[in-house]
């Protein structure tokens, strides 16, 4: 341990990491103790268990959680482990439930995770004694995250993300289409690619065509953003949006989140390849230009939101040389597929964009890893 720490002391402010950080399984073990078990991770959508029972599981490092939502409503991440020999509970990774049953020894749960029936214990056997094990959970906005500390640090962005998020009603939304990708790369050079915009106006120019963050510092273009700017505030505040969520320099708010609506190019109104509308309005909203809303907490999450649908991604480590990304587009939950949007429409802006970032963090780490 006193190498790793005397590695972290070695670093150089404005340099990446050393080699070990991204390839090495000790680094990578160091990774899950010490940030993603310590601080809140997102899970997914509430809309995902709509109803009492539903659920799905989301495993992270050697953890399995069942995310549902019980008979009183609440939402619950339960461990995904039987109190009683140790078995893996729901192996199907979604779906709606009565009861949870273990299918080794048949112990039966509620869905609040307290012991209903056993089978072949004692008589002094006391139930309430082997509820299931919870993790902590807090669903924000239409959003669900989970702490596996023993006690979870404040979740300091809920307040931003509700007025952010607010207008848009992912409560009452559907996810619209997923899908999953393995990059073959450290996870942290997935997170680093994401945080800066400098590779874009080279490497995503369907991105650049009608966003303004590959020319934030570009002196020659600062009087057409900030009119922009200026005008979009103004139109956001008579709209009833909470303008002083508009960062023109997209800050961090703390060291890992922040959240901000951004401006499209003028002429633009959805983050699709046209910057054209492809699904109704969600939420609140009955004017589409209400730009472009972000949010990250890091270490594994973020989305970008327009008027009529929201695009989220969720990052999970699976070891020092992969990473998983659950890419999940949203929409209105009264909009149907084929009438009101096509899937292949709706998708196409970010998954161009998705693969465009897969490719440069997988280039990247083939550099990284070379000796």
């Amino acid at each position: 341990m006193s190498a790793a720490n005397d590695l972290v002391k070695s670093r150089r402010p404005g340099w990446s990491l050393e080699q070990p950080f991204y390839v090495d399984p000790f680094y990578f073990q160091l990774d899950l103790d010490r940030v993603f078990r310590t601080g809140w991770l997102f899970a997914g959508h509430a809309c995902q268990i709509k109803e009492s029972g539903d659920y799905f599981c989301y495993d992270i490092a050697d953890d399995s959680l069942i995310i549902i939502r019980g008979y009183d409503q609440k939402v619950r991440a339960l461990f995904n482990v039987c109190r009683h020999r140790g078995s893996i509970i729901c192996k199907i990774p979604k779906g709606h439930v009565k009861r949870l049953v273990c299918p080794y020894h048949q112990w039966t749960y509620d869905t609040d995770g307290s012991l209903l029936r056993n089978t072949w214990m004692p008589e002094d056997f006391v139930n309430d004694n082997f509820s299931l094990k919870q993790a902590h959970v807090k669903s924000i906005a239409g959003l669900i995250f989970v702490s596996l500390a023993d006690v979870a640090p404040a979740f300091a962005p809920e307040d931003d993300l509700k007025r952010l998020l607010g207008p848009h009603g992912l409560e009452s939304a559907k996810i619209a289409h997923s899908e999953t990708y393995d990059i073959a790369a450290n996870w942290k050079l997935v997170l680093e690619n994401q945080r800066e915009c400098y590779h874009c106006p080279a490497k995503h120019k369907g991105y650049a065509k009608i966003q303004f963050d590959t020319d934030i510092d570009d002196i020659d273009e600062q009087n057409q953003i900030q009119t922009r700017w200026n005008e979009s505030r103004e139109k956001w505040a008579s709209m009833g949006l909470d303008v002083s969520l508009a960062d023109d320099r997209y800050a961090m708010r703390e060291s890992w989140w922040r959240v901000n609506r951004t401006p499209f190019r003028a002429g633009f109104v959805s983050e699709t390849v046209n910057g054209q509308l492809v699904a109704p309005l969600m939420g609140t909203f009955t004017d589409p230009d209400a730009g472009n809303a972000r949010a990250n907490t890091y270490p594994n999450f973020w989305l970008h939101g327009s008027s009529d649908h929201m695009h989220t991604m969720r990052v999970t480590p699976i070891d020092e040389k992969i990473t998983r990304i659950q890419a999940d587009w949203l929409v209105n939950e009264t909009a149907k597929e084929g009438t009101d949007y096509s899937v292949e429409q709706l998708i196409a802006f970010s998954k161009r964009v998705n693969e465009e970032d897969h490719e440069i963090a997988e280039d990247q780490a083939k550099g990284v890893m070379s000796s």
